[in-house]
């Protein structure tokens, strides 16, 4: 009995101790051994970027042009694992870098990730510039095909275009290197894969401007016969001013013609006899040799005329203004020439009667232009005497007008004995027409140039001037175009075009030498119409713009 009793209590005591022992295992915590890395992304980047994880090798791709030295991972490991670097850090992945993935429990394992920047494969031009012009010249890219138009000035034999291509391609031959375009050019872009594309650049040189005239109305004896109301030898100048022409006529009055067909505005007039179509040239004569001779209009319509004077030292030359067409005479501006000096057989109005301007006149028998500054509506009646170099004495009938209205602006000059020409405002010569000119159909343009008008049409220098024959008894006449813009010294036949007023077979003579060109150009400046008056020989308009632009 007390050996079973020993027993007993024995197997309780075991019993106890096993319950007690599998109590205390159940307790004790588990540490996670995870020290992966289930993903490792770029999500700056777009699309994002997933790296591939092969072991303990990581490997992605990013596009071409990543920034691979500062790049930031999304890296996802366990919960309860840390990682170094850390996720979300931005690192230089230029080359491989380690990162260490530390579990719960302390195990670890270090990743390798390295990073490849993807080789762009852009091998295309974006943009072919020729940047010497101004402005810019653009090729038109089509395809693998390059077309440039330059203008009709430049050397195709050297021109340097600037190129643009991707950042990671190479071009050969290379942008800003001077290359002879002459014949077509191949261009080879190379991308940073590898990949090449062929370009061939062909240049074509545009053909030189050209001016271009077409009559809007011809009253002419080349064309429908003069006007009837022309007189004899006593027609001399003609200017334009809004929607009317205004024609000298027969020395005493300025016939008001239509701009739009050049017919008589009966409607028009002032003084004795209303509807008369012309202004009185006669009311306030003071005394000049002849009472008008010109004709111009202000930039605000104001119709400006004066008479002739040859100077004694105590005449006066005087110059009229009527503010409007249905306007009195007044007197403007009254000056007495020095003895000898013949003024009015031109003058030239340019900017404003009633505030600033400028009034030119040349003196026939000195080598002086004289301009009179007009001050807010007052005329300064001593004028800066502008003497020309190289220049004797002005010829017959000479005419001055100034390239703009500046004061210090260039001036066109011209007569029977000076070919249009080109000075300062000091009167320093700037060009003239070159002597190969004065043969053939331009010779007329070297004795008797009558009228001259400078004006900028579509960013070209052009002159309109008339001119009679010299050498065949001064019975014909035509309107000259001159485009100067490429300079004096270059000028050549084809920078010129001339407008016949009269036959081949013509007896009529222009025996004083006179007549009268003026301008108007559209807002645009692309479009001008010329106005032209030759003594005798009648008046027309010609609308003038330019080709190859």
């Amino acid at each position: 009995m007390k050996r079973l009793n020993f027993f007993l209590k024995l197997s309780f005591v075991i019993t106890l101790t096993f319950n007690f022992t599998s109590c205390g295992d159940d307790d004790s915590p588990q540490l996670d051994d995870d020290s992966s890395i289930s993903a490792f992304v770029f999500e700056a980047l777009d699309p994002d970027v997933k790296g591939t994880i092969s072991g303990t090798n990581i490997t992605a791709t990013v596009p071409s042009g990543t920034d691979a030295t500062s790049l930031v991972p999304t890296i996802t490991i366990a919960d309860k694992a840390k990682v170094v670097p850390a996720s979300g850090v931005a690192q230089d992945f230029s080359n491989p870098v380690k990162y260490t993935v530390t579990a719960e429990d302390e195990t670890e394992t270090v990743y390798t990730v390295t990073v490849s920047v993807e080789e762009d494969d852009d091998s295309s031009i974006s943009a072919f510039v020729f940047e010497s012009f101004d402005p810019d010249v653009d090729g038109t890219i089509s395809g693998t095909n390059i077309a440039v138009t330059v203008p009709y000035d430049a050397d195709a034999t050297s021109l340097t275009p600037t190129i643009t291509i991707a950042t990671t391609a190479t071009v050969a031959p290379a942008s800003g290197a001077a290359q002879d375009f002459s014949s077509p050019v191949m261009y080879t872009v190379t991308a940073e894969d590898g990949t090449t594309t062929v370009y061939t650049v062909t240049v074509t040189v545009r053909d030189a401007p050209e001016l271009m005239a077409s009559a809007v109305w011809e009253k002419t004896l080349a064309n429908g016969g003069k006007p009837s109301w022309f007189t004899n030898n006593n027609d001399r100048d003609i200017a334009v001013g809004g929607n009317f022409v205004y024609v000298h006529n027969n020395n005493d009055k300025i016939r008001i013609l239509s701009a739009a067909d050049g017919s008589i505005q009966t409607s028009a007039g002032s003084g004795t006899g209303a509807n008369k179509g012309f202004l009185d040239g006669k009311e306030n004569s003071a005394g000049g040799v002849l009472t008008l001779v010109n004709v111009g209009v202000d930039d605000n319509g104001v119709i400006v005329s004066s008479n002739l004077r040859i100077g004694n030292g105590t005449n006066t030359w005087v110059v009229y203004n009527w503010d409007n067409n249905t306007s009195s005479q007044e007197s403007l501006l009254s000056y007495v020439p020095a003895s000898g000096v013949r003024m009015g057989d031109n003058m030239t109005i340019v900017g404003s009667v009633t505030g600033d301007g400028f009034i030119y006149a040349a003196g026939q028998s000195t080598n002086k232009i004289f301009r009179f500054s007009i001050s807010g509506g007052t005329v300064n009646t001593t004028p800066t005497e502008i003497t020309l170099s190289g220049v004797t004495a002005l010829g017959n009938s000479p005419d001055v007008n100034p390239v703009s209205n500046a004061a210090n602006a260039n001036i066109i000059v011209a007569g029977t004995d000076i070919n249009p020409s080109e000075y300062t405002s000091a009167g320093v010569l700037v060009g003239t027409l070159p002597a190969a000119l004065n043969t053939g159909d331009t010779a007329p343009l070297f004795t008797h140039a009558l009228d001259v008008k400078p004006f900028e049409l579509s960013g070209r220098k052009v002159i309109a001037t008339t001119a009679i024959d010299a050498s065949g008894g001064s019975d014909e006449g035509w309107l000259y175009l001159i485009d100067y813009t490429d300079g004096w010294g270059n000028l050549t036949a084809d920078n010129i075009i001339r407008i016949a007023f009269t036959t081949s077979t013509n007896t009529d003579k222009n025996l004083n030498a006179t007549g009268g060109v003026d301008v108007a150009v559209n807002a645009a400046g692309s479009q001008a119409t010329v106005y032209a008056l030759i003594s005798n020989f009648g008046i027309g308009a010609y609308n003038v713009t330019f080709n190859n632009l």
